[in-house]
């Protein structure tokens, strides 16, 4: 008996641990992709300075997710994104089209990001 509430309680804290990682990205990538879509509107109004503002501020909203997410996501998917994130600032400040497809880029790797953490039923088979 002792082994059977031994053996729960450890499940019980597994799945509690997955819920709340799986919580923690979705709000993170949410809150990214928000600041991703200020920037972008931002650049559309050619509001440089705000939307070097927004850089900024998603700089370091990256930087903690980075480090918060990299224990729980292979590392080469962030860094393909980190390095689009790099690229921003020098895309706003020569107001280069690529911008637009950058923020895209990273949109799409932050939501695979929190789709492949996800238990889809295709993904545990």
């Amino acid at each position: 008996m002792k082994r059977l509430i031994l053996c729960i309680t450890i499940l019980l804290i597994i799945i509690s641990g997955s819920v709340t990682s799986l919580y923690l990205i979705k709000n993170k990538n949410e809150q990214l992709i928000e600041t991703l879509n200020s920037i972008t509107e931002y650049a559309e109004d050619k509001k440089t300075d705000q939307a070097l503002e927004k850089i900024e501020e998603f700089s370091r909203s990256w930087k903690k997710y980075y480090i918060c997410v990299s224990f729980l996501v292979e590392s080469s998917c962030l860094e393909d994104i980190s390095s689009s994130c790099a690229k921003l600032k020098a895309l706003l400040l020569k107001d280069s089209e690529e911008l637009y497809s950058e923020c895209e880029t990273i949109k799409y790797g932050i939501t695979l990001v929190y789709n492949n953490e996800f238990p889809y039923l295709h993904s545990i088979f």
